[in-house]
């Protein structure tokens, strides 16, 4: 079942039925148009002279009427849309934040960012101007055809065969027409991730003397797009275009009829108005067919990202204090030896093991950031850790939270506190960060995206002012990997000390492997399999 929201949820099958009724209200008021239109042309061959008042009255209420329509259903069919797209764009949030690292760490920015733009696009397209105007069609059409029969129906035969032609056209070339939407979306998918991921290091590809192999490269995914636009282009106004094709053939038959039929002007003039109504609402189908295709990809690349593997749901539950702070028995991840790992309240503990043994893994999954393996137990302060509410367990390491924003912000981010600025400015002081903050502009300054306008050093020390600011019963730290080391690394560890907190890390710093004792062994044995001892 999809997790999409539904297009009719949280109330807004009231402003679907809305816009289905003005869509009618607007085909009614066309209709009194061309009988009103009919009297009078009417009244001008009779030469009696008399002035058809209740027509002419009829056509200009008929005209106010359609103004009044039409812009009804413009802010009603957009309210109904954004409301549609903001359901899909939480949803799509939410699952996201469920999302496992490694799973998020596989798709590329770029292309999950479509997700927010191009496709919701669609949606609100789909919504707003597709789906009543295939309902509204449905019933203009009928009714039209009603007209012409009431009037002569060879006129509603004559008409019946073009109109008939060109919709069985519009609805076959609706598999095309959602191939061509479907390569162009996924070449310009391909482009955004692309770009998404070059424009950030430009200056070091200029640098690595790589401009002309990408301009190369850029040239010729342009070339793409633009062979792919201008086809799914070339379809989409192929089809807006037949109702006027068959409007025209539809219009000559009409006229023929009334010719060989010797009707009056009046009827003539009644027909060809009649006939409108038909071009009118087929020309919205030919446009919801093509909005219900984009729509279609979109939905299918929706409901992919939302299938994708999360996190399970689970109610926050409190620690409980008397439990260990990690406790593993027989864990077993795909390919390795089962793990037992055992770290006591307030104890700090060195992890350690040769590299891609798999400890930022387990210092992840122990975070809550990633699914913890089916066999075994694992259990943090007594609970699955992603159970555990903010502020029990403080992760220090490269998929740790950063926002772009305020120091303040990125300063307390996952620590689950909030402290007031003077405890934050005696924080950036014990951190080193004094000249940071002054140089981005003190405690409102603005940190950039992934902490791009941080040096090294810089970073270090934020998580330090981080660890520093939090209140965790476990401190899960990847030091190696976010260069915290040296005196920055000892005055986290004696903080983390003084509060009672719980400590596993994974450091190469001597002076920490000193303080810490003996560590926890992550051995490779047995051609890749993992043990803890």
């Amino acid at each position: 079942m999809s997790r999409r929201p539904g297009i009719a949820a949280d109330r807004r099958w009231m402003g679907l039925c809305v816009l289905v009724c003005l869509a009618i209200g607007q085909a009614v008021t066309m209709v009194v148009t061309a009988f009103a239109t009919r009297d009078v042309i009417g009244a001008l061959r009779d030469g009696s002279g008399v002035v058809p008042m209740h027509a002419l009255l009829a056509m200009v209420a008929a005209g106010f009427a359609i103004f009044a329509l039409r812009s009804a259903e413009g802010a009603i069919g957009e309210r109904t849309a954004q409301s549609y797209v903001s359901a899909i764009r939480r949803t799509l949030f939410l699952h996201m934040t469920k999302m496992p690292a490694s799973a998020m760490a596989r798709r590329r920015a770029g292309a999950t960012a479509l997700r927010y733009v191009g496709d919701l696009t669609a949606f609100k397209g789909w919504v707003a101007r597709g789906l009543v105007r295939f309902i509204s069609a449905g019933a203009t059409i009928p009714a039209a055809f009603l007209i012409l029969y009431w009037l002569e129906p060879r006129l509603a035969l004559a008409a019946a065969v073009p109109i008939g032609i060109v919709m069985i056209a519009i609805f076959w070339l609706g598999r095309p027409l959602a191939d061509a939407h479907a390569t162009l979306r996924s070449k310009r998918a391909r482009m955004a991730a692309d770009l998404a991921e070059r424009l950030p290091q430009g200056i070091a590809l200029r640098r690595s003397g790589r401009v002309k192999k990408e301009l190369r490269a850029l040239d010729e995914k342009s070339g793409k797009i633009v062979r792919a636009a201008v086809w799914r282009a070339w379809l989409s106004e192929t089809v807006r275009a037949m109702p006027d094709a068959a409007a025209g053939i539809a219009g000559a038959l009409c006229l023929w009829v009334c010719l060989d039929l010797q009707l009056s002007v009046a009827d003539a003039v009644a027909a060809l108005t009649s006939l409108a109504l038909v071009v009118w609402p087929l020309r919205h189908l030919a446009e919801a067919r093509d909005r219900q295709k984009a729509f279609g990809v979109a939905r299918a690349k929706l409901d992919a990202a939302l299938a994708a593997p999360r996190m399970p749901a689970l109610k926050k539950q409190k620690a409980d204090p008397e439990a260990p702070a990690i406790e593993m028995q027989d864990v077993q991840w795909p390919g390795v030896a089962p793990v037992d790992l055992l770290l006591d309240r307030g104890a700090m503990r060195r992890l350690a093991g040769p590299p891609s043994c798999g400890k930022s893994r387990l210092l992840l999954t122990l975070a809550g950031f990633e699914t913890p393996p089916q066999d075994g137990m694992l259990k943090v302060l007594g609970n699955v850790p992603a159970a555990l509410s903010g502020g029990r367990i403080l992760y220090l390491g490269p998929h740790a939270p950063t926002l772009k924003g305020s120091l303040r912000r990125e300063l307390t981010l996952g620590t689950g506190r909030s402290p007031k600025d003077a405890k934050l400015l005696n924080v950036i002081a014990q951190a080193g960060l004094s000249d940071t903050a002054e140089r981005l502009g003190g405690l409102d300054g603005k940190v950039a995206e992934g902490r791009r306008n941080l040096t090294a050093t810089e970073r270090g020390r934020l998580f330090l002012a981080r660890g520093l600011i939090a209140r965790p019963n476990l401190a899960l730290i990847d030091a190696d990997e976010i260069g915290l080391k040296g005196a920055a690394l000892t005055r986290l560890l004696t903080h983390f000390e003084q509060i009672g907190a719980a400590c596993l890390i994974v450091t190469s710093d001597k002076e920490a492997q000193i303080k810490l004792g003996a560590p926890l062994c992550l051995d490779v044995t047995d051609g890749g399999s993992v043990a803890a001892a």
